[in-house]
């Protein structure tokens, strides 16, 4: 925790100096008066106005953001990508029924039995001439 830009340690340290090169009795008139003149500056206005400006200043950017409506398009961009996933995967499921209509059919080796079965007869519309031509 840091106060006015000082660490605990360094303000351990500067109060150390004080107490040495002051002594006792001036540290506890300078340390009241000191106390008194930080209690009137954070009840002052000035500093009440500096604590909102930097406050402001802090929250400029998210500020801005809403104004300029960058949450409504982040959220639109959100459903958008949304869409579009569930479009790729659609086109994606048509794409391999597309690939699956248009392969070519894989040819079947026979199996043993077929290999004792005789083979089948031509039919009559393979062994006829063809009379058109």
């Amino acid at each position: 925790m840091q106060f006015l830009g000082i660490s605990p340690t360094e303000l351990i340290f500067i109060v150390i100096i004080l107490f040495v090169v002051l002594g006792p009795q001036d540290l506890v008139k300078v340390g009241s008066t000191l106390g008194r003149s930080i209690r009137k500056l954070r009840e002052s206005g000035a500093w009440k106005t500096m604590t909102d400006a930097t406050r402001q200043l802090r929250e400029l950017p998210q500020t801005l953001a809403r104004q300029a409506g960058v949450d409504e398009l982040e959220l639109l961009g959100r459903e958008i990508g949304a869409e579009l996933k569930e479009q790729r995967e659609k086109i994606e499921e048509l794409d391999r029924q597309f690939v699956a209509w248009t392969r070519t059919p894989e040819r079947r080796t026979p199996d043993k039995g077929a290999a004792d079965q005789a083979p089948r007869p031509p039919l009559e519309s393979e062994t006829k001439p063809r009379e058109d031509a």
